[in-house]
């Protein structure tokens, strides 16, 4: 192809919103308006048509995720250097056109898989992308009174920890979870993530000087309802200062905040950059798919690398709110740290760090072993979810084995476990379930023998 023209990249600033609602990005109208270079522009069109084969103007738009004023300006473009041919139409107008490489346009196309075989949605610029995360931010997030009740309504929790995770989950700063195995704190940080409030923009490729980066994970970017998203593309016409009716950027997911859980596979290469060698593009690490949202990191000491490794990559990113990501290039990417961190670990703090290491994690809730106030309420939550009849009996009796075996603790799992226990061994025997000394005995040896062994 000859020179092309100079673009200028001017992306669309996200437009004001109302509090809990995702910052509206205007669909661009221009090239100019995409933030993106033209020569971007023309190979991610080319790719698709080489790999989509007669696609119309109308197909064109939606798999580049781009409005037709846009598709205009490039199939113009792309005509004039003869890369570009109509082929056909299967309907009225222009959007029905049908679209075919030329032989100089299908070398173009391989040339351009050459250099990325990145091919989807249009990305959006860093920097939008660093606008729109700015009005999006997880440091805006507030947890009612209300909500946070509810939200952890399901578990029985002690009174300390319900006083102390509150505060720490509205500060979004970093928090430790602690305690012993088998107390809830999974489900407390899963908990946390459903609570989240409002919703953000996720854009599904991001754009670093020409340089492609896959944000977008179906498996932590939980779209908004398919019935709401259409509402809101009813509702999405915005009228600009100008006077002018735009719909919302379709180069962005509209999401739920996103909860990224990490466990023990985590390494340290999973929280950089990926970049592939055969795709020539990027895979956006963990902490950046997070961003809006929530970072966990379960199992917190019994990764493959030591805590304090762990912690000193997280350093800078929890002190200054930014992470530094290196690309193949040897460039450095300055990349906002925008999550509300959260470490959970049932090994004893001493174990993990000193005192330099845990204050630099701001907030530290401990969870206990329940108490046996707190396990007879569990106790009878779980007989009312199994159907099992709920016996005074069998609950003080539980109680004592605990009190009679000292090296037996009440956990907050053991009813649950127990009574999955007991409706296994009364359905093998024919019996109705009940709470009684000798079904809860045979529970027991089954349940706690292999861990007395071990010990």
């Amino acid at each position: 192809m000859t020179a092309e023209p100079a673009t200028l990249t001017v992306s669309i600033e996200p437009e004001p919103t109302p509090p809990g609602e995702a910052p509206f990005v205007p669909q661009p109208t221009s090239v100019a308006e995409t933030g993106l270079e033209l020569s971007m522009l023309v190979d991610l069109m080319l790719k698709t048509i080489y790999f989509y084969g007669r696609p119309s103007g109308r197909i064109l738009s939606e798999q580049l995720s781009l409005s037709f004023p846009v598709m205009e300006e490039l199939i113009s473009f792309m005509r004039q250097e003869q890369a570009l041919e109509i082929v056909g139409s299967n309907g009225v107008g222009e959007q029905a056109y049908q679209y075919a490489l030329t032989d100089r346009g299908r070398k173009k196309a391989e040339e351009a898989l050459s250099r990325s075989q990145y091919v989807g949605p249009t990305p959006v610029s860093f920097e939008q992308y660093v606008a729109v995360l700015k009005r999006q931010s997880a440091a805006d997030i507030q947890i009612d009174t209300d909500t946070y009740m509810k939200g952890l309504s399901h578990l029985v929790l002690n009174k300390n920890v319900l006083a102390r995770l509150g505060p720490a989950l509205n500060s979004a700063r970093s928090l430790l979870i602690y305690g012993n195995a088998g107390n809830g704190k999974s489900a407390i940080t899963m908990s946390i993530g459903d609570m989240l409030p409002g919703e953000v923009l996720i854009p599904y490729a991001v754009d670093i000087h020409g340089q492609v980066v896959k944000l977008f994970d179906a498996r932590v970017h939980k779209r908004i309802d398919a019935l709401v998203l259409e509402e809101r593309r009813q509702q999405a016409l915005r009228s600009t200062s100008a006077g002018r009716e735009r719909r919302r950027d379709p180069r962005w997911a509209l999401t739920k905040r996103p909860v990224v859980s990490v466990g023990g596979e985590l390494t340290l290469r999973d929280l950089e950059l990926r970049f592939s060698t055969a795709s020539q593009f990027y895979i956006a690490p963990l902490q950046w798919k997070a961003n809006s949202g929530v970072l966990i990191i379960d199992d917190f000491g019994r990764q493959m690398i030591q805590p304090q490794e762990l912690l000193n990559r997280w350093i800078v990113p929890m002190e200054q709110g930014v992470d530094h990501l290196s690309m193949h290039t040897g460039d450095s990417l300055e990349l906002p740290f925008d999550v509300l961190l959260i470490f959970s670990s049932n090994i004893p703090p001493g174990k993990l760090g000193d005192e330099a290491f845990f204050r630099r994690i701001r907030h530290k809730v401990e969870v206990s072993n329940p108490t046996e106030e707190d396990y007879l309420e569990i106790l009878r939550r779980v007989c009312s979810d199994k159907d099992v009849a709920f016996a005074s009996e069998g609950a003080q009796y539980l109680l004592r084995m605990y009190r009679d075996n000292p090296g037996r603790h009440p956990k907050a799992c053991h009813p649950r476990d127990l009574i999955d226990l007991l409706l296994d061994i009364t359905k093998f025997y024919g019996k109705e379930p009940t709470l009684t000394p000798e079904w809860l005995d045979l529970a027991c040896a089954s349940y706690f023998v292999e861990l007395e062994a071990a010990a």
